[in-house]
């Protein structure tokens, strides 16, 4: 059966149009080092893509969290190491002054450091960072501690509320950066045990002064397990940021496995497709050709 000329030129014209539109794709995957580049290209392994990406963004969010609650630990730690240095400086004066060589006179100057003490461990109970407050909970925008008197004794009130401070780490996966003011320091008796001993050297009370010393050892035994608190929690976000570390390159492997250009096989490919969009034109012109001489005949 005789083919028209007409049908010819349009399976060619055709051949040419698909030859050209490989070359422009491959062409784009060498430019962009990319085999996706709209979702036609592979609608399959754009999904993967996706999903990966989608990945990749919660983990670094993740990472991103427990950078955060690294700082948190770090400023928490500070101040209670600081609380732990005003308790051993009291505990010094409550020594000093539990003793008959003192007088009135020696422990009412005793009860002004004491004071001043009280005001230092109220200021770090309001430790700040990036503007929120440590110790306030859920209510970082409230400072936690304000001093009142109660009952002729200076101590401290809390401010804040009851809940940790928390950040998510992980798919339902939640790590307290930061502990609550009530747990942290007023469960500690901290404030009222330095209000006290500022009371019983102003008054002059020996037995008082020698109470407080021991409630003073209480003190350091709690702040001492908040401490250790802070410690365990900083040593498992470690744990987990080196486990977000490896997945995040993971994902980035995975990312690569599925958008990546190949260079040197689309090169191949390439050469392969202008040889064949060569030997085409080629057949357009023999075409041609014998069309002309048909013509002329």
């Amino acid at each position: 059966m005789r083919v028209g000329t007409a049908s010819l030129y349009a399976g060619i014209q055709q051949r040419l149009q698909r030859l050209t539109a490989d070359l422009s794709s491959l062409n784009e995957k060498i430019a962009t080092a990319k085999k996706l580049n709209r979702p036609s290209d592979d609608p399959i392994a754009m999904v993967e893509a996706m999903q990966i990406k989608t990945a990749t963004r919660q983990t670094d969010q993740y990472a991103r969290n427990l950078k955060t609650a690294d700082a948190w630990f770090n400023a928490s730690e500070s101040a209670l190491s600081q609380t732990m240095d005003l308790v051993g400086r009291a505990r010094e004066i409550a020594v000093l002054m539990n003793s008959d060589s003192q007088n009135a006179e020696t422990r009412d100057a005793a009860a002004v450091e004491v004071g001043h003490l009280l005001d230092q461990a109220i200021s770090l109970g309001n430790t700040q960072l990036t503007g929120r407050y440590v110790f306030s909970g859920f209510e970082t925008a409230t400072a936690p501690f304000t001093k009142i008197t109660v009952g002729g004794v200076e101590t401290a009130q809390y401010n804040g509320d009851t809940n940790d401070f928390q950040v998510q780490i992980g798919k339902d996966e939640n790590l307290t950066a930061g502990r609550n003011g009530q747990t942290v320091l007023m469960d500690s008796g901290l404030f009222s045990t330095l209000g006290g001993l500022k009371k019983a050297l102003e008054d002059n009370d020996w037995g008082g002064i020698d109470t407080q010393l021991g409630n003073l050892t209480s003190v350091e035994d709690y702040l001492n397990n908040q401490i250790a608190d802070v410690g365990a929690r900083q040593n498992r976000a470690q744990v987990k940021e080196n486990i977000l570390a490896q997945f995040q390159l993971q994902l980035q492997d995975q990312l690569s496995q599925a958008q990546d250009t190949d260079i040197a096989e689309v090169m191949i490919q390439l050469s392969a497709k202008q040889l064949t969009y060569q030997a085409a034109l080629a057949a357009a012109a023999r075409v041609n050709e014998m069309s002309l001489l048909n013509y002329m005949k």
